[in-house]
């Protein structure tokens, strides 16, 4: 269902609630107001006999019947709606009209009584004497009131009725008017290509719709900055991948044309075996890299049991660690304390630990050492490489980024393997040359709390 159709379903609702609403409340006002001035009309009444009644000189009287030439010149009154009876101290009956008849005496009543004659519902005021001479009664039948009620309401009714239509009528065209910003901002949507990632408009819109322009435009850029990261992701892919495949194709070449040389024919088999395993690498780090882009937070993992965890990194590590010679030590945190306690995914943390030792010991010179060292906050690997030029530190992590001058083989992707899957754990890196000793240390601890706003 459209937010339209939604808000005039709401508005057909209860637009007529509210119309039956303010009705009710109109029909008792009205109530109340006929009311008070009928019960003034009787109490002035009363007292308006009860004080004529010490000048005359009465006896019982009886006024014309139905018919009469007295009658007929009454016009539209209803006299029987009407009633009044006037009784003395010893309850004879002084002064009633036709329908007086009907009421009762009641010698201790005053005041206001609601009660049924003849089928009819009456209300009744009666009058005392402050001498107890006269008792007055004068009655009214309700019908009469509830009729005039019914013909005030019926009056409003009417032109309500008639103009409700008209009503529902101006509010759709209302919604219709309001929700146009809607339906711009839908066409707007509508008519982008799929690559059109500009912001939308926002001060066009109405402030309530801005701040969802807002995050919209904040989408937009996310998607243009992912999309981008893959453009220079593919493009420096097929420059690195250019590369191996290159000398692959030389060697074989070479190889082809060494038949008969073994030695020639060995060597280039040899760089054959060193580019496919460069290439090797290189791909799988590509495909790690674009795993890691699509996940979001492994906050929610595992406990790491990172006993375990640097036990398979080192096992995997130490045909390297032999090739290169360099010794690789590992430290842990002194008594009992625990090595950075985590949630995460273990394999994940096994691949940043072993890209990390694995540059290490590419960057470490014969019979060097390389330690990986524990604590109770994070987790740091030494090496006594050259290091980086400090102008190259801030670019070092960035995608296929290899300083300078850089001679052992490498893709470029291993720091940015670390860095995604720190921040996936809600790790940071750091590095730079050591303090302690000449080389390049790397350190990996927890990020510090964000400070919110106050």
């Amino acid at each position: 269902m459209t937010l339209q159709r939604r808000m005039m379903l709401l508005l057909l609702l209860s637009a007529p609630l509210v119309w039956t609403g303010g009705l009710l409340f109109s029909l008792d006002r009205a109530r109340h107001e006929i009311n008070e001035l009928f019960d003034t009309q009787l109490i002035r009444l009363a007292r308006q006999m009860q004080s004529t009644l010490p000048l005359a000189d009465i006896d019982v009287i009886d006024l014309p019947p139905a018919g009469t030439a007295a009658q007929a010149a009454l016009g539209d009154a209803e006299l029987e709606d009407m009633a009044t009876a006037v009784w003395n101290r010893d309850g004879r009956l002084l002064l009633v009209d036709r329908e007086g008849v009907l009421l009762p005496r009641q010698p201790d009543a005053s005041g206001f009584h609601d009660m049924t004659l003849g089928g009819e519902l009456w209300r009744v005021y009666y009058l005392q004497a402050s001498t107890g001479a006269w008792l007055v009664a004068v009655g009214q039948i309700m019908s009469e009131r509830d009729e005039l009620v019914w013909d005030l309401i019926a009056g409003q009714l009417l032109p309500w009725a008639l103009t409700l239509p008209v009503l529902l009528l101006v509010m759709a065209a209302a919604v219709r008017q309001a929700l146009k910003p809607v339906r711009t901002l839908t066409g707007e949507i509508d008519r982008r290509a799929a690559d059109d990632l500009q912001p939308l408009p926002v001060n066009d819109m109405p402030s309530d719709l801005q701040p969802l322009v807002r995050a919209m435009n904040t989408m937009l850029e996310r998607i243009a900055d992912m999309l981008d990261r893959e453009r220079r992701f593919t493009a420096d892919a097929a420059h690195e991948l250019r590369t191996p495949l290159a000398a692959l194709q030389a060697q074989w070449d070479a190889a082809r044309l060494s038949v008969g040389a073994p030695a020639e024919a060995d060597a280039s088999q040899d760089k054959i075996g060193r580019g496919l395993a460069r290439l090797s690498r290189l791909v799988t780090q590509m495909l790690a890299m674009a795993r890691l882009d699509h996940v979001q937070s492994h906050a929610a993992g595992t406990p790491i049991v990172w006993s375990d965890v640097v036990e398979q990194v080192i096992n995997e590590v130490l045909p390297l660690a032999d090739r290169e010679r360099v010794e690789l030590a590992c430290e842990w945190p002194a008594g009992a304390a625990a090595p950075l306690p985590l949630n995460g995914d273990a394999s994940l943390l096994a691949s940043m630990l072993r890209n990390l030792i694995e540059n290490a010991l590419r960057h470490t010179p014969p019979n060097g050492h390389v330690t990986l060292r524990l604590s109770a906050d994070g987790i740091e690997v030494l090496d006594e490489g050259p290091g980086v030029p400090p102008e190259h530190l801030s670019r070092l992590g960035d995608r296929f980024f290899r300083p300078p001058g850089e001679e052992t083989p490498g893709s470029g992707l291993g720091l940015s393997i670390v860095r995604r899957i720190a921040e996936l754990h809600g790790l940071a890196v750091d590095w730079g040359p050591r303090d302690d000793a000449p080389g390049f240390r790397v350190q990996v601890r927890r990020k510090p709390p964000t400070l919110r706003p106050a």
